[in-house]
Order: structure tokens, then sequence, then C-alpha cells
């Protein structure tokens, strides 16, 4: 079991008893749906699955395996909310996102939050493919399966919560062999737990089935694409079944779930999809990031090679893409220009991500300010061109900041912060750009809010702090500061102040929040 879903298991069950009860609704569930119950008052409200999906996705953002590509993220992000929109719940607060993981699967966190491995994407044969899957996950959220996992697991969170008691005597034990137990006083607790949950799981997946079936049709897919992903992975695992694909077993599937998901789909009568030319590409550079040691990037330069000079590539777009990713990533500068240029001229259609790489590489290959200056103006015309773009706004501050052209960069990340204060990256640019314009107290503060999206308030006040010591700004700047010092210092306190209540910290243990 990788790390993170291991983390996140543990994180699910002993959250079950802590998590604060919210009054739900009941609300009608979907046509020609098995019946699973009605979300009761024992489940987590909305609000409070949000604030627990929050709270794991702080640390999903700090594993290794998550990948904080834009390029990526605004992709998944274009697909999810397609889908999204298709959907009669009109669940709205969905964030979708990658992880560096060659395993074929996906998962659904509480509040929204829906992980797409590196290797799905990749495994997947054509857009509607990959569309089925995260429709899938969609539907395990707009029925609210986790709360109403939560709801029947009481037995299995005391099962989960004595495993983690005997694991932490174990650690205390101080033998050599403590850290094994641990281990398997951990894996042990989850096995059952987990089991337990088992027939649930298998009506829940039925029910996603369905949900992201009828999702898939009202977004424009191939709903074909559900049923041939479902029975290529049956089919795998039929001759590997000691290595069945992480999809199957995070989602088991069953016989009756096949017939049922191909049935649907001969009885829909829809044209295929053409898939679009941003699924080429993220295809293309997934399997480049998935894999960027040296060697990995040169065997995925020898892959594109080999399909643009066979002329097997299903989009010489997507290879030529692949091969100047892979080619600047190398530091081979003159061939990555090239590439991307042929990319876009391969290209049927336009795209953000065309339209980065070649600006990306011309700057790179740029011998002279003028050539920089060129590729500077290409990025200004695409993150004007696609306003909505996540990586075309980082890509063009990336340059305008590499082109020490701090004060026009300022500029630019108040009027995108303005629009959206959830991106980390934006205000690690913004507090660089400060530093090199002696800006001091604009420094640290724009890295206080940098630290209280990766979930440091503690680092946060400590960069406040320093703002007000430095006092190198205006009055309205330093009232901002003080008055952000204490709304902070304020949290910090209820937060431990509630968990002296509960019995697990001291109220003192850090005087940091009282200052």
């Amino acid at each position: 079991m990788p790390g993170f879903a291991r983390r996140l298991i543990v994180a699910l069950l002993s959250c079950a008893l802590a998590a604060p009860a919210g009054v739900v609704p009941a609300r009608a569930q979907t046509a020609d749906l098995p019946a699973l119950g009605d979300v009761t008052a024992d489940d987590l409200s909305p609000a409070n699955e949000r604030r627990l999906g929050e709270q794991i996705m702080l640390q999903a953002r700090r594993d290794p395996a998550y990948l904080p590509d834009p390029d990526t993220f605004d992709y998944l992000n274009a697909l999810g909310f397609r889908l999204v929109a298709a959907s009669p719940a009109r669940f709205s607060d969905f964030e979708f996102f990658a992880m560096r993981d060659p395993m074929l699967n996906a998962f659904a966190l509480p509040g929204g939050f829906i992980g797409v491995h590196s290797g799905l994407v990749l495994g997947a044969v054509n857009e509607s493919e990959l569309a089925s899957v995260l429709a899938h996950e969609i539907g395990h959220v707009e029925q609210r399966h986790i709360a109403r996992m939560l709801a029947k697991q009481r037995e299995g969170s005391f099962i989960a919560i004595g495993a983690l008691l005997l694991a932490l005597l174990a650690a205390r034990s101080g033998s050599s062999s403590s850290g094994d137990l641990t281990q398997a006083a951990i894996m042990a607790g989850q096995a059952v737990a987990v089991q337990q949950q088992l027939n649930f799981s298998r009506e829940a997946e039925r029910e996603a089935d369905r949900v992201g079936f009828q999702i898939l049709l009202g977004a424009g897919f191939d709903p074909a694409g559900m049923a041939s992903f479902f029975t290529r992975l049956q089919q795998g695992t039929r001759v590997y079944e000691s290595a069945a694909p992480e999809y199957l077993r995070t989602h088991p599937l069953t016989v009756e779930r096949l017939s049922d998901i191909q049935n649907r789909a001969r009885e829909a009568h829809v044209r295929q999809r053409p898939d679009s030319i941003d699924f080429h590409l993220v295809r293309a550079r997934l399997r480049v990031l998935q894999d960027d040691s040296p060697q990995g990037l040169r065997d995925s330069a020898l892959h594109f090679r080999s399909q643009i000079e066979s002329g097997s590539a299903a989009s010489v777009a997507g290879a030529y893409y692949g091969l100047a990713l892979a080619s600047s990533m190398l530091n081979e500068h003159a061939a990555a220009l090239d590439a991307a240029a042929k990319a876009r001229r391969s290209s049927q259609a336009p795209s953000p991500m065309l339209d980065k790489l070649v600006s990306q590489t011309m700057f790179a290959a740029a011998r002279d300010e003028a050539g920089r200056a060129e590729a500077v103006r290409l990025a200004r015309e695409a993150a004007s061109r696609y306003p909505l773009s996540r990586l075309t706004a980082l890509h063009y501050a990336d340059l305008l900041q590499r082109s020490d052209k701090h004060e026009e960069l300022v500029a630019y990340l108040r009027d995108q912060l303005a629009v959206s204060r959830s991106d980390p990256r934006l205000y690690e640019l913004l507090a660089r750009s400060y530093e090199r314009l002696g800006h001091r107290t604009l420094q640290h503060q724009a890295t206080a809010e940098l630290y209280l999206l990766l979930g440091a308030t503690p680092g946060a006040i400590d960069q406040l702090q320093l703002a007000r010591r430095a006092n190198d700004a205006d009055f309205y700047t330093m009232s901002e500061v003080e008055a952000r010092l204490r709304q902070l210092n304020q949290q910090l306190r209820e937060a431990r102040g509630q968990l002296a209540r509960d019995g697990r910290a001291p109220p003192d243990e850090d005087k940091r929040g009282r200052n």
C-alpha cells in the first residue's frame, strides 16, 4: 500500500469518531440506483467533510508523489469541471490533482478532492476512458459515499484507534523490533476495518458507476469509454491475477458491475468523440514527468523520436511536444525549440500548453536580450489569450522574474491575487520579487500568506512578526500586517485551547500564540 494511501486510511478511520456531526437533509436517490440509505445526522456535514478534505490535502501536498504541475492541474480541472457541469447534483467544490505514480489508479477524498495517478492518464487509450474514471470518482463525491462510510463504520473506527494505540505502545517500547511492531499493528487494524467496509464499498461502486455513466453521457463523452476501460482491466487481471491493477484493488470490480456498464453503453448509441489536443499533450507530459531522471528523460526522448519516425504516434503534435519537453529538461535547448515549433505546427487546435512550451524553449535557447524579450512577449500574449489558465499565468510570471522585471511582475501578481488567493506559487514569486526590490515588510507579508496556504500557521506568524519589525512599508500595509497577526494569533490560541480541552496538548505548549 503506497505511503499516502496508508496515511489516508488512518486519517479517515481515526477521524470518524472525532469529527463533529452535522444535520444533513436526506437527498433523493438518482433513478435506477441501489439504495444505500439516506444521509443522516450521524454523518459528516458537507462543511465538516470539506474541512476534513482540506486537512488531508495539506498532507497530500507534502507527499513526494504529489505533482504540483500547473499544466497537468489545468487539464485535469478543465476536464473534471466539464463533467461536473453535467452532473444533476451540482456539487461545486471540486479540485482535481495529480500524483506521480505509475500505478493505474484514482481516488476521491472527503470534500470533493479527486486524485489521479499519472499511470492512469498514460493507461487511458482515449479521453473518454479517462473521463469515465473521473466521472466515477465524481459519483462517489456526489453521493457522499465517504460520509456514509463513516456513519457505517463505528466499530471499524474503534478497531483502527485500538491499532494506533497498540502502535504507539510498540514505538515507545524501545526494542529493536518496535518499528516492525508499529507497522504491523497499524496495518492489521487497517486490514480488519477496511474488510468490514468491503460489502458497502461494492454497493457504493455500483452507485458511482451509474451516476458516473449519466455524467459522462451528459458531458458529451463516449460512454463506451467506461465499458472499454473496465473490460481491459478485467482482461489484464485474468492474465496477471497476482498483480491486479491498483484501481481494481481500491475499486472492487464484479461481473455484475461490468455487465451493467456494458449494457448501458450498448443502449446509449453515442458517436465516438475525438480526443482533445490537450489530452495527447498531457499524456506526453506525464510520460516525461513520471521519470525525470537523466536516463528517464533520455528514454522518453527516444520513445517520442521513434513514434515520429515510424508514424505510429496517436498525435504527432503530442509526440513532438513530449520530445521538446524531454529535450528541454536535458538542457538540449536548440533541439527543444525545434520540436516545440513542430508541435505547434502539427496541432489542429490551439492550446495554452503548446503556447507555453514554445515561449519556454525560446527563452531557454535565446542568446541575447532580444530573444528573451520575444519569449516574454509570447508568454504575455498567451496569458492574455487564456485569462483563466493557471499555467500561462505562472509561466509569464516566471519569465518576468527571470528577466529581472520585478516591478512589472509585482503589478501582474497583485492583479492575479485579486482574482484568486489560493495558489501558493503566486505568493512565492511575489515574495522573491519583493526581496529583490528590497521591500522586506512586503516580502515577509507575502511569505506569511504562502505558509498559511501550506498549513504552517506558526511559520506564518513568525513571518508577520518579521514584517512588523522591518517596518519599511506605508501605514496601510503595516495596518494589514498588524490585523493579520492578531487574527492568526487568535486562531492559534483557539486551536491550542481546543486541543488542551480534548486532552491532546497542554495549553502553554508554545508561547508563540500569545505574542
